[in-house]
Order: structure tokens, then sequence, then C-alpha cells
């Protein structure tokens, strides 16, 4: 499983893909981004990088189990879901967002 992620070119804001064919498909909240399969998120990353009117630096990003150990990406993939790890906890981002995690 994956998500697909980018920036919305007129202010840079992390996105998070939800389904649908327009920019209105894509959502800030990771939490509802839609899992995607393999063969789904590649088809959809081509579709989507040869739209940079709209998004760029469109980029899938793997779902970790859970018995997987923390790895560099997933540390970043947190960090632009929910912004700086200063001041806050990944408890606290979930309990500001009433949800029990971010992906």
């Amino acid at each position: 499983m994956k998500l697909l992620t980018a920036n919305r070119l007129t202010d840079g804001l992390v996105l998070w893909y939800a389904g649908g064919s327009d920019l209105s498909g894509w959502t800030e909240d990771a939490a509802n981004a839609t899992r995607l399969e393999d063969e789904a998120a590649a088809a959809l990353l081509e579709e989507w990088k040869a739209r940079e009117t709209e998004v760029v630096g469109v980029y899938v990003v793997p779902l970790v189990d859970e018995n997987t150990l923390v790895k560099r990406e997933y540390v970043r993939e947190h960090v632009r879901a929910n912004g700086p790890t200063i001041g806050q906890t990944a408890l606290d981002t979930a309990r500001q967002h009433q949800r029990g995690e971010v992906f």
C-alpha cells in the first residue's frame, strides 16, 4: 500500500491524494489520504507528474508495517503531514486532529 503526495503549486502546501481526477481530490490532512495498491499508485504518479500546473513534486510514500523499524523516509513524511516536531509530540498531533495516528 502507498500514499501519493505532492505540493500545491499556488502556495506550496503539502497535499495528499484522496481520490478524484481534479485538484479537489487532494487533501491537506494525511489521515484522509487514499491508501493505494502499488499499481494504482504508479499509474496516478505518472498521471499527476504530467499535471505540474496544479501540483508539483509528486511522489509515492510506501506505508510501513507496524513491526517495521522507523526509517528516515517515515520521519520525513511524519513531519510533512504534521509540521515541525519541536514543541509537540505525535500524540499531541493526534489529539489535535482527534485521531489515533497520522497514517
